[in-house]
């Protein structure tokens, strides 16, 4: 027996069983197709509703002379169809933002670019005017450790603050007078208080 007969089998089997194929129709019955009619009545009801209850596929079998397995067979393969379309809208959609968010992650891109060069010429201008200010001020180094030494010199000096200057009482004489005259009579009178400007 050949390495066949395995499908042999299963076609027997097959054959055993009730002869009704999917759409409804006995086994050997040329399958019927719909009309324009039976279709545009089942696309309305499609739009009312993609999913098919028990009563309503047997409403619409007897109204359009169809098997209710027929109506629900063709709701199952419309809504498949409905869903591809949708997938493929979806995916129209997706496509077209991706492709508008890529433009503008190039023209960004383009634009640090851009940018970057002129940060890196701004640099190298920088380079070039340190090297034209020594050939004038005899280098920049030797003028910033000039400019360091007179920082140190500077930093010797006293303090402004620490100049002498008038000092001048915080009240004046005579609201002094009249408040150390108001008060008691006591030898602790604590001397007027300086502030220095």
């Amino acid at each position: 027996m050949s390495s066949y007969s395995g499908i042999d089998h299963v076609c027997e089997e097959a054959n055993g069983e009730d002869d009704i194929s999917d759409d409804g129709s006995q086994a050997g019955e040329k399958k019927r197709r719909l009309n324009m009619e039976q279709v545009k009545t089942l696309e309305k009801n499609f739009e009312l509703g993609n999913k098919l209850e028990p009563e309503r596929k047997m409403q619409l079998a007897r109204a359009l002379g169809l098997q209710p397995r027929q109506i629900a067979i063709w709701f199952q393969n419309r809504r498949a169809r409905w869903k591809t379309k949708q997938l493929e809208k979806d995916y129209d959609l997706l496509k077209r933002q991706y492709e508008l968010i890529k433009a503008e992650n190039d023209a960004l891109q383009a634009h640090n670019k851009k940018l970057q060069a002129e940060i890196m010429a701004l640099k190298g201008r920088e380079a070039s005017e340190c090297i034209n200010l020594n050939k004038e001020t005899e280098g920049c180094s030797s003028n910033r450790s000039e400019n360091s030494s007179d920082v140190k010199l500077d930093n010797d000096r006293p303090p402004p603050a620490t100049i002498s200057r008038p000092a001048r009482t915080l009240f004046p004489t005579g609201l002094f007078q009249a408040a150390s005259s108001n008060s008691s009579h006591d030898d602790h009178h604590q001397p007027p208080q300086m502030v220095k400007e």
